[in-house]
């Protein structure tokens, strides 16, 4: 891509410590993962639930600190800013939560809910706050009858939507999206979506759209990132993925994805075989390889590299053929 990098980064490492496991036991969250956001763009994280990544959208704002390696932003290194310079960086970084009922205060209303990041990084004067508030639900499809309500008050879909106008409150550059829509319906989903989408083209904003829905990410994504247990299988433009995916995880997770097509009820579909492995106890080598058809000798040996092919980035010893 010819535009510039938002958020990197390098060599991102994150475990966990677990207990009754044995002195010294972790879950290896993310591993040694390199990544890049570019501005502008809508970058898809998918994988199976618990591959890592909420943890990477996290590290790549700041909200967790690195076990080892490095997370940019604007080229500045996360790590090396003090509280203060990371404090005025992080109104540029923000992020929208897939649970709202926890994500959003239940003692404020909404227009305590929208001001209170104003508040905090002294955006404006109190007694403009009301009507900028107002102004943040217009932009996302809400009344601003809505500012007395409280949390408890408003539909699924409206408290995301509510989410969303917080995030929008500190004028961000970058906002990392954890599974938006999942927990609403359909009919609703679209409506966020494409006001996402909306609010993309106005605000000129970059997104990091963490989701396991591969329908919602063919729609929305401009490149999509695959991570298998916490470790980044293939990335590449989104509909050359969808068409001809390389790695052998990217294939299957397709694969799952049901079919509402009657007339390919028939068709042959790959099946993973072998046990899960355990992020506390994961495969050496290429993580993969205990479930994957095609592993050799060499992918118990070395980790597979991520290496660059054209616009795809590829990890694997043995990559599909186009």
């Amino acid at each position: 891509m010819d535009r510039p990098i938002l958020s990197e980064g390098r060599a991102l490492t994150k475990t966990f410590p677990v207990k009754g496991r044995g002195k010294g036991a972790v879950l290896h969250a993310v591993s040694q993962v390199d990544i890049a956001i570019y501005e502008g763009e809508t970058l898809a994280l998918v994988g199976e639930s618990g591959c890592g990544k909420s943890t990477l959208g996290r590290l790549l704002l700041g909200l967790l600190e690195p076990t080892a390696g490095q997370a940019f932003f604007d080229g500045k290194d996360l790590a090396r800013l003090s509280k203060k310079d990371l404090r005025t960086l992080r109104r540029q970084m923000q992020m929208v939560f897939q649970d709202t009922a926890s994500s959003l205060n239940p003692r404020l209303n909404v227009a305590g809910l929208l001001a209170e990041p104003m508040r905090l990084h002294d955006l404006c004067p109190s007694r403009e706050m009301p009507q900028r508030a107002a102004d943040l639900l217009a932009q996302v499809g809400l009344s601003p009858d809505l500012l007395d309500r409280y949390p408890h008050q408003l539909s699924g879909g409206q408290r995301q939507r509510v989410v969303l106008a917080r995030a929008l409150a500190l004028n961000p550059r970058l906002v990392v999206c954890d599974e938006p829509v999942s927990a609403l319906d359909v009919s609703v989903q679209a409506q966020m979506l494409n006001l996402l989408a909306d609010l993309q083209e106005a605000h000129r904003l970059t997104y990091l759209f963490v989701s396991h829905d591969l329908g919602v990410v063919r729609h929305i994504a401009d490149r999509v990132c695959v991570m298998f247990l916490g470790r980044v299988c293939e990335v590449g433009p989104t509909r050359d993925l969808f068409a001809s995916p390389r790695h052998p995880y990217t294939r299957f997770l397709l694969d799952s994805v049901p079919r509402p097509d009657p007339t390919r009820r028939d068709e042959a579909l790959g099946r993973l075989t072998g046990e899960i492995p355990s992020p506390v106890d994961p495969p050496s080598g290429c993580r993969f390889r205990t479930r994957c058809p095609y592993a050799k000798a060499i992918c118990a040996e070395r980790v597979p590299p991520l290496e660059t092919r054209g616009e795809r980035q590829l990890a694997c010893h043995f990559p599909l053929e186009v």
